[in-house]
């Protein structure tokens, strides 16, 4: 079967790579303030109330992430050029490229099983995402899922991986059934958003539907020609 993420390459994609996320001040601040009390986030990724958090927040988050199957920070890699936006005393508040010396955090990304103890064998996980201001709308969630994909199904042995959206998000489910996610249902009027009632639509990718995407073989041929022509070989004796 070949192989998607090659020895060597595991935690990098094409633009992009993930490291670990880390109980330290940087991280955490990361976490508290791009992530958690980026509005955007609140109300198109979580469904909680747009309100702030506090430090604590980010530190439970850090550690639901830590414990999760996968939960990575999604990163520029270092010395790869960052364009952000200057003061306005700065080259009158256009876009200036830095050159970054470390990883640039941008996001994160987790795989959180869908089964408590003795489930694991269903081998069911979701897909949790995030990218901070400023690096949406560049291609890097989909880079970053698509990466997830390949390392649940590749590594960890998953067999069936879902993500969610919200209806009133038609962008990022634009992008997962891009991604090969299919439809499973909706939670009807599941979310309340500016006084108007919202589905969560519920999407999956199966690990056959992964191997078709990929142009990969089924994981299981292999095995099952060899146990085939094993008794063929055994009857003919």
């Amino acid at each position: 079967m070949a192989s998607t993420q090659p020895l060597g390459q595991l935690h990098k994609s094409s633009r992009l790579v993930y490291r670990a996320a880390e109980n330290s001040e940087e991280d955490i601040a990361f976490f508290q303030d791009r992530i958690i009390n980026d509005e955007t986030i609140q109300i198109l990724s979580t469904g909680r109330l747009p309100r702030p958090s506090h430090k604590k927040s980010a530190e439970e988050f850090i550690k639901n992430i830590q414990e999760s199957l996968l939960g990575v920070i999604i990163c520029l890699p270092p010395n790869s050029p960052v364009e952000e936006e200057a003061s306005s005393t700065e080259n009158g508040g256009k876009l200036q490229s830095t050159q970054n010396t470390k990883p640039v955090p941008i996001g994160h990304i987790s795989l959180f099983s869908l089964t408590g103890s003795g489930y694991a064998h269903h081998r069911n996980a979701m897909i949790g995402i995030s990218l901070i201001d400023g690096f949406r709308g560049k291609g890097y969630g989909g880079e970053a899922i698509d990466w997830a994909l390949d390392w649940g199904f590749q590594h960890a042995g998953l067999h069936r991986i879902t993500i969610g959206g919200f209806s009133y998000n038609p962008n990022a489910l634009k992008l997962y059934r891009k991604l090969g996610f299919v439809d499973e249902g909706r939670e009807r009027e599941a979310l309340y958003h500016c006084r108007a009632w919202h589905d969560i639509v519920n999407l999956s990718m199966l690990e056959h539907e992964w191997e078709a995407l990929r142009g990969i073989a089924p994981a299981q041929s292999d095995t099952l020609s060899e146990a085939s022509d094993t008794l063929s070989e055994a009857s003919i004796r």
